[in-house]
């Protein structure tokens, strides 16, 4: 495992990450999450389109009937990248990307909140010692098992 880590360090090279502090304390970001999450719930609210649309339906339905409009925002932001449109707009292209995934989770009702709570709680259990980024990739990998994803 090690060995992979290592070449994939290498292939890396001049994009190794070093800690850096964050720029933004986890009162604000925590906050203008929190504020986007109220906003979608009112946006689903005003329009009608959040969970009560889709009675009857399972998750799974109600996210791939929503797809194309997360494909949209992900497009948006890729073509903001390769035109090198700059910092506000690239900001503004991935909160769009965050703000329908939120919606993906709120369109989901009681199955979207546990999904977050699961995973929320998957993350918050890793550890410097049971995880490492890729270097490549920026991903955080478990050490052990998963060799392929190292590649």
């Amino acid at each position: 495992m090690a060995s992979q880590r290592n070449e994939a360090m290498n292939k890396a090279g001049n994009r190794q990450r070093t800690y850096a502090p964050n720029t933004v304390s986890r009162a604000e970001f925590v906050d203008s999450v929190a504020a986007m999450a109220g906003e979608v719930w009112d946006f689903h609210d005003r329009f009608g389109v959040g969970s009560g649309q889709f009675a009857g339906q399972t998750p799974t339905e109600i996210v791939s009937d929503r797809k194309k409009i997360l494909d949209e925002e992900v497009a948006e932001l890729a073509q903001a990248l390769s035109d090198g449109e700059g910092d506000e707009s690239v900001a503004g292209e991935t909160a769009d990307v965050l703000f329908v995934a939120m919606g993906h989770v709120e369109a989901m009702g009681r199955a979207g909140i546990e999904g977050v709570h699961r995973i929320t709680s998957k993350n918050a259990a890793k550890t410097n010692q049971s995880h490492a980024i890729r270097p490549d990739t920026g991903k955080l990998l478990p050490v052990e098992g998963k060799p392929h994803k190292w590649q």
